[in-house]
C-alpha cells in the first residue's frame, strides 16, 4: 500500500498486504452501504469474535490471578500492556507494517480525528478497573458487569456513528438481541454476585463501556493505517506511558515484590494483542454491538468449559450457566438477523470524515 493510493480494507482482502482501491465488486456487496455484511465475510468475523470472547473470559482469570499473586494491580495491569506492546512490536517489523502505516497516515492527515489514538488509554483505564476489581468479586461478576457496560456502550457507539462502519439504528431485532444478551449475563451471574461488593460494579459497567468505544476507536485505526498490526503498537504505545507513570506512584507509595510474577503473567497481554487485533477487523463487517454480542457469548461459553475443567471457586459449573450461554448464542443470531444491510443515504455517507477521500466507499 502506497500513499498515493490511500485504501481502506475491503471484506475479504488481509489487512497489511498493499491492497489498492477496486471496484465495489472487488470491495464484497455491502462494501458501499456500510453496513454489516452478509455471507461468508459476515460468518467469518462473527465466528472470529466468538474466539476473542472466550479469549476475554481467560484473559480476566489470568490477569486477576496476577494481581492476587504480587499484590499489586498496577504490576499486573503492567506486565499485561508490556507484554502485549512487545508482541505487536515483533509482529509489526516483522510485517514491515509500520512505515506503510505512516505513510498512510501522513497522506490522510486532514481527515484524522484525534479520539482515534485515544485507544491505548481507554485500554488501560479498563483493564486496570477490571484487574482491581477482579479478586473482590470474582471472573463471573466482573464479567457480567464489563458485559453489560459492554452492550450499552455499544448501542451508543453505533448509534453515534462512532466506528468505521457508519451509524447504525437500534433495530427490533437488535434490540431483542440486546435484551437476550443481558438476561444471559444476568442468569449466568445467579448465585455469585455478592451484595457487600456491589459498590464496584458501577466502576467495571463504565469500564465495559469505556471498551466498546475503544473498540470503535482501533476499528479507524485500522482503516486509516491499513495495517492491524501498527494499530496494536499505537494502542499499547499509547497505554504504555500511562502503564509507566501508574506503575512509578505505586512504587513511590509502596515495594512491589517483583520476583511473586509467575511464569505465565504474560499469557493475558499475549491474549490482548489477540483479542484487540480481531475485533478491531471484525467490527466493520458486524457493527460494535454486534461484536459486542459475540463476545458475550465467547465469555459465556468459555465460563462454562472454564468452570467444568478448571474451576476457580467454589460454586464450579452450575446449570444456570449453560442456560446462559446458550441463551448468549441466542442472542448473537438475533442481533445477526437484525444487522441485514441497507442501501445507505447520500447525507449518511457525508456523515463520514473520510466519505469524499475515498477511504471508506
Amino acid at each position: 500500500m502506497t500513499s498515493e493510493q490511500p485504501a481502506a480494507l475491503p471484506e475479504g482482502v488481509a489487512p497489511g498486504r498493499g491492497a489498492g482501491r477496486g471496484s465495489a465488486a472487488d470491495e464484497g456487496p455491502d462494501a458501499r452501504s456500510g453496513r454489516p455484511g452478509r455471507g461468508a465475510p459476515a460468518v467469518v468475523a462473527t465466528v472470529a469474535t466468538l474466539a476473542a470472547g472466550a479469549a476475554v473470559a481467560v484473559q480476566t482469570s489470568v490477569n486477576g490471578h496476577v494481581s492476587v499473586a504480587t499484590g499489586s494491580p498496577v504490576l499486573a495491569t503492567a506486565v499485561n500492556h508490556g507484554s502485549a506492546l512487545l508482541i505487536a512490536l515483533v509482529v509489526a517489523l516483522a510485517m514491515g507494517a509500520l512505515p506503510r502505516a505512516a505513510r498512510n497516515l501522513r497522506a490522510r492527515r486532514a481527515q484524522l480525528r484525534r479520539w482515534w489514538f485515544l485507544g491505548g488509554v481507554m485500554g488501560f483505564v479498563a483493564v486496570l478497573a477490571i484487574i482491581t476489581v477482579t479478586p473482590e468479586v470474582g471472573v463471573v461478576a466482573v464479567a457480567v458487569a464489563v458485559t453489560l457496560g459492554q452492550l450499552a456502550g455499544s448501542v451508543l457507539a453505533d448509534g453515534a456513528g462512532l466506528g468505521p462502519g457508519g451509524r447504525r439504528p437500534l433495530s427490533v431485532l437488535r434490540a431483542v438481541g440486546l435484551a437476550v444478551a443481558v438476561a444471559a449475563v444476568v442468569v449466568g451471574a445467579l448465585g455469585r454476585f455478592d451484595l457487600g461488593n456491589a459498590f464496584v460494579i458501577p466502576v467495571v459497567v463504565l469500564a465495559g463501556a469505556v471498551i466498546a468505544v475503544q473498540q470503535a476507536a482501533n476499528g479507524w485505526l485500522i482503516v486509516v493505517t491499513g495495517e492491524f498490526a501498527a494499530m496494536s503498537v499505537i494502542n499499547f504505545v499509547t497505554s504504555g506511558v500511562f502503564v509507566g507513570i501508574a506503575l512509578l506512584v505505586s512504587l513511590a507509595v509502596a515495594p512491589i515484590d517483583f520476583g511473586a510474577l509467575p511464569p505465565w503473567a504474560p499469557v493475558g497481554g499475549t491474549l490482548g494483542v489477540a483479542i484487540g487485533v480481531v475485533t478491531a477487523l471484525t467490527v466493520r463487517t458486524i457493527g460494535v454491538l454486534s461484536a459486542i454480542l459475540c463476545i458475550a457469548a465467547g465469555q459465556a461459553i468459555a465460563a462454562v468449559v472454564l468452570d467444568l475443567l478448571v474451576p476457580v471457586d467454589a460454586v464450579g459449573l452450575t446449570p444456570a450457566a449453560i442456560v446462559a450461554a446458550a441463551l448468549a448464542v441466542a442472542a448473537v443470531g438475533i442481533a445477526g438477523l437484525g444487522s441485514a444491510p441497507r442501501r445507505s443515504s447520500r447525507r449518511a455517507r457525508r456523515r463520514s470524515p473520510l466519505a469524499e477521500t475515498g477511504i471508506l466507499p
